[in-house]
């Protein structure tokens, strides 16, 4: 897809952070964009100054954990502007708690949120992509859904689970004209993750550099991209390699055993 001018792209979870960003770069390529959340104010907010910057958006008050209101805003969505041509998966929450102690409320909302939801948005968007025989989706996954860290299990778990979903799907509509994007980032500076401390070898990257990285992997139809490249990469082959054990002693050495200890929980966000 290396023209994005008058395509329409829905991106979730877009108030702040990198779906903001995200949706700020597609409106600079010329997309007339739609943008959800389930923060009213903050997407009032960023659809008032994508606006003021003279871009073609739309918001929509979504939580994407319901699959009939994923459904229902991707109606209202075709309805206003448009089939969607590229669906940006965005949405996700994060919680830093241990396996032992993190409460089924939370396990299920995480699931709910950032997994179900990126699927059932996938149900509702991709089958009209399919008709029309093109389409992009960009699965925002992580670094974390290679290579597992300690106090964040449950965030862990389904990046893993929406890595291995989206290899399923790509290889389904193999020669539809849908094509998906795995984005693996790694230590992003967006504050979702604040307190945290990068392990030697990681920094601290900025999110602007991510969503740059999505546009260019949309417009040149990458499967799969590491945000920082090299080390994300190196993480991801070595747990490959199927010696787990000498990875955590790695890891370990590193400091990525206490690197989520100490993250900040955004309480004043809605869980």
């Amino acid at each position: 897809m290396k023209d994005l001018r008058g395509k329409v792209v829905l991106v979730t979870g877009a108030a702040r952070g990198m779906g903001k960003l995200q949706a700020m770069n597609f409106a600079r390529e010329g997309a007339r964009v739609a943008i959800t959340d389930i923060d009213a104010a903050e997407l009032e907010k960023t659809a008032g100054e994508m606006r003021d910057a003279g871009h073609d958006v739309y918001h929509y008050i979504l939580d994407i954990s319901g699959r009939e209101a994923c459904f229902r805003v991707v109606e209202q969505v075709e309805s206003d502007l448009g089939p969607i041509d590229v669906l940006v998966n965005n949405a996700a929450i994060a919680i830093n708690e241990t396996v032992l102690e993190t409460p089924e409320e939370h396990f299920r909302r995480i699931t709910d949120v950032n997994y179900l939801g990126q699927v059932w948005m996938m149900q509702a968007v991709v089958p009209g992509m399919v008709r029309r025989g093109s389409g992009h989706v960009v699965n925002m996954c992580s670094v974390a859904g290679k290579v597992a860290a300690p106090y964040l299990g449950a965030y862990c778990a389904t990046k893993f689970a929406l890595i291995g979903i989206t290899d399923s799907i790509r290889q389904e509509l193999r020669g539809s004209g849908v094509d998906f994007t795995i984005v693996n980032p790694g230590y992003i500076s967006t504050g979702m993750f604040e307190g945290s401390k990068p392990p030697l070898l990681t920094r601290w990257v900025d999110p602007q550099k991510v969503a740059d990285a999505i546009v260019d992997a949309v417009k040149k139809n990458k499967a799969e991209i590491f945000v920082p490249r090299a080390i994300m990469r190196l993480a991801a082959f070595m747990r490959g390699l199927g010696l787990p054990k000498m990875m955590d002693f790695q890891f370990h050495y590193l400091g990525l055993g206490k690197s989520f200890a100490d993250m900040k929980k955004e309480r004043g966000r809605p869980f």
